[in-house]
C-alpha cells in the first residue's frame, strides 16, 4: 500500500516545452497554462498565474469548490496562499 503524505499532495508540476515560437509552461493539477519567450519566463508567468488563481478562488470558494473540474484545486491553492507573499516558496511548490 502506497504512502502519501500532505506535502506530496501540495506539489504541482510545471511542464515546460517549446512551441512553435515560444515556450509554454502548464501545469496539470490545475489546469493552468501560459507561454513566455523563455523557459525561465514561461515558469514564472505559470508562478504569478497560480498565485493569481489562488486568490480568486479563494474569493469566489462558494463556487470554485462546488464545481466538478475545480473542486480539487483547493489542496494545492492552501499552500499557495499561505506563501503568496513570497513567491520563491511558490517556486518551491513545484517538481
Amino acid at each position: 500500500m502506497p504512502v502519501v503524505s500532505k506535502l506530496a499532495a501540495e506539489r504541482l508540476t510545471a511542464i515546460i516545452e517549446r512551441g512553435d515560437a515560444r515556450y509554454v509552461a502548464t501545469c496539470p493539477e490545475l489546469d493552468l497554462a501560459t507561454e513566455g519567450d523563455t523557459p525561465e519566463e514561461s515558469f514564472e508567468d505559470l508562478v504569478a498565474m497560480v498565485i493569481e488563481y489562488a486568490e480568486e478562488y479563494a474569493s469566489e470558494f462558494e463556487l470554485y469548490s462546488k464545481a466538478p473540474n475545480r473542486a480539487r484545486h483547493w489542496r494545492y491553492l492552501e499552500g499557495v496562499l499561505r506563501n503568496r507573499d513570497d513567491p520563491s516558496k511558490i517556486r518551491g511548490l513545484f517538481v
